[in-house]
């Protein structure tokens, strides 16, 4: 084993132990909450505290999910869904501070929507982009699911100052344009792109689209899952 090998072997245990002691701690911030409910500064701070402590958890997912797509142990589960359930479980994990910056959560999608696709890969790609929009918003993050040309469709909108140019880029241009700027914004996409990708039926192949289309005048993510 040389040296590159070895040290991206430690790497990717280190973060693996990483997201574990950040799971636990998600946890107890999840108890903490339910016992200081009817305190509104103390639930702001400790909501605040799970956002953050979130997001580094979903980058450290990120980057251990692309280091096995780099070296070939990167498969996709594909299972039933219920997207309406599937959404609601996405949306829940925001709640509590989208409620205490007086942003509105808003969710379109048919009771009956059935789609098959990794949910894990899939969930961490949507709670990327969430987060971010709660982050840029002004007031509304809307999460929007359908059936687009035989594809399952998500789109998340909001109402923020939209993305920025450098990252209204192809997919592949995504991981040559992270920055201290873009940051886990880009590497969310980056992560998107290519678990989109990697679900395929027949001739389909997923994938993500980003622009500033969006009704209340912001940023619009999709991504398409065949």
């Amino acid at each position: 084993m040389n040296n590159g090998t070895l040290f991206e072997t430690v790497l990717a245990s280190t973060v693996h132990d990483m997201k574990n002691s950040l799971s636990l701690l998600l946890g107890q911030l999840d108890s903490l909450t339910e016992k200081l409910q009817d305190d509104d500064e103390s639930t702001l701070a400790i909501s605040t505290l799970r956002y953050e402590t979130s997001r580094v958890n979903l980058s450290l997912m990120q980057l251990l999910t692309l280091y096995k797509v780099d070296h070939g142990q990167f498969s996709v589960r594909k299972v039933e869904v219920e997207v309406i359930e599937f959404l609601e479980d996405c949306i829940a994990s925001h709640e509590q501070l989208a409620k205490m910056k007086n942003i509105h959560l808003q969710m379109n999608c048919d009771d009956d929507l059935i789609w098959f696709f990794d949910p894990d890969l899939i969930g961490i790609a949507i709670n990327n982009v969430i987060g971010n929009s709660i982050r840029y918003t002004k007031a509304k993050v809307c999460l929007t699911a359908r059936v687009l040309q035989g594809q399952l469709n998500i789109e998340i909108t909001d109402d923020g100052n939209g993305y920025p140019e450098e990252m209204l880029a192809s997919p592949e241009d995504f991981i040559n344009r992270i920055s201290y700027r873009t940051g886990s914004t880009g590497l969310g996409l980056f992560f998107a792109a290519v678990v989109s990708e990697n679900h395929q039926k027949d001739d389909l192949k997923g994938h993500i689209q980003l622009d500033n289309k969006a009704p209340q005048g912001g940023g619009r993510f999709q991504i398409y899952i065949p």
